[in-house]
């Protein structure tokens, strides 16, 4: 599984995490570049952080794709420094294969 993360800039052209009350937030592009059937993981560290409190997908570039943040029954990420991302095709997890595209993402967490 390869992908990219590119963190976005805010109104003022900052990359970094930026604090959220108690916690930061950062936006972020995956590119993901080779999928694999079971997701990509996407670490804190690659968007700036320690922990990952809180993840939205806010886009995805395929118009046949929707992206998901994979969550337990009770939950929890996939870890509290990382996150599964995986992509769905209509009711079915999409097959591996190359370039998927790019999805968006908003990430709330600690630095």
């Amino acid at each position: 599984m390869t992908h990219t993360v590119t963190l976005l800039a805010d109104h003022k052209g900052f990359t970094k995490p930026r604090a959220n009350g108690d916690e930061y937030m950062v936006d972020a592009v995956i590119d993901i570049t080779a999928y694999v059937q079971n997701g990509i993981t996407v670490t804190a560290a690659s968007l700036g952080l320690s922990q990952i409190t809180q993840v939205m997908v806010t886009g995805a570039e395929q118009l046949t794709h929707s992206a998901h943040a994979v969550i337990s029954t009770t939950g929890e990420y996939e870890s509290v420094s990382s996150f599964k991302l995986v992509l769905v095709d209509g009711p079915t997890q999409t097959a591996g294969t190359g370039d998927e595209g790019t999805v968006r993402v908003r990430v709330f967490g600690l630095l």
